[in-house]
């Protein structure tokens, strides 16, 4: 076979030093912001969305918001969880006026338009990998090291903001007891340093783990959808299959292609998932 499986899931010039992926990522962004900006002057009176579509653009919204966000991430405090502002209501002076804000306001609210962000944006590049001859964006890890640095940069720099500087960096230095002196003095030099140089090396881990998974399972996806087709479309006389085996190849390729819609979807929730998770860690060190 002369084709490459590779060409159509690899980055390349498409209008002078413009390529592929760059214009691609401007049309994840267009795609994403015209209908939810649509979807919010429908809703921006209260009214509720009507019809299929608003109400699955809404479902998307409120899963990450109340299945990711909220679990995953607090304010450290009980009552942190139930108000976003962090200060202490008592419910038994403001009585019924203390309940609305208290079953709808959560700390994790502040962090949930940069999660859907991620989400839809992350899908949208997914999605755009199910066209032919267009890829997907994610595929390509210096895209995906670009969304990692800014997880990173959020988690951290929210970290700071909401333990200061000290408590940042006291975070990383875990609180080892022993019963004698020796021992004590064997984790204080050795035991503590160490930990604290993994726990420290932890946080640009974690970024890395997220731009390389998200990587690696979008391109490998393609890349074996790739192949399989150009089985299908292969002359059997250079190494191709034959007519039923080339059949039999586009049948494997449209079920591939059906996983890879389901692997668009759940990537982008794997990716968001860990990132509240990693920002729930590093906001409250104490759990």
């Amino acid at each position: 076979m002369s084709l490459d499986p590779l060409s159509h899931v690899l980055d390349h010039a498409w209008i002078g030093p413009v390529t592929k992926h760059q214009i691609l990522l401007v049309v994840a962004a267009i795609a994403v912001a015209v209908p939810y900006i649509l979807l919010a002057r429908r809703v921006q009176d209260g009214t509720p969305p009507r019809g299929r579509f608003w109400n699955f653009l809404e479902m998307l919204l409120l899963f990450i918001r109340d299945e990711v966000a909220r679990p995953n991430i607090s304010a450290g405090h009980h009552h942190d969880d139930h108000h976003g502002d962090g200060k202490h209501h008592d419910d038994k002076h403001h009585g019924d006026h203390a309940k609305p804000h208290a079953a709808t306001a959560h700390y994790a609210d502040r962090f949930v338009p940069f999660l859907w962000t991620l989400f839809l944006f992350i899908l949208a590049c997914n999605l755009l990998g199910m066209i032919p001859f267009l890829g997907s964006p994610t595929g390509e890890l210096s895209v995906t090291l670009v969304l990692a640095a800014f997880v990173f940069l959020v988690i951290n720099v929210s970290a700071i903001m909401k333990l200061g500087p000290v408590g940042y960096i006291s975070a990383f230095i875990p609180r080892l007891k022993a019963d004698n002196f020796v021992m004590t003095a064997f984790l204080t030099v050795l035991i503590v340093p160490l930990i604290a140089v993994i726990e420290f090396a932890g946080i640009f881990l974690r970024a890395g783990v997220l731009a390389v998974r998200l990587f690696a399972n979008i391109f490998a996806g393609h890349v074996a959808l790739g192949v399989i087709l150009l089985f299908a479309v292969a002359d059997p006389v250079q190494g191709g299959l034959s007519p039923g085996g080339a059949a039999a190849a586009v049948l494997l390729g449209t079920g591939l292609s059906i996983l890879e819609l389901l692997v668009a979807f759940l990537q982008a929730f794997v990716f968001v998932l860990l990132t509240s998770i990693f920002l729930g860690m590093q906001l409250n060190p104490e759990h």
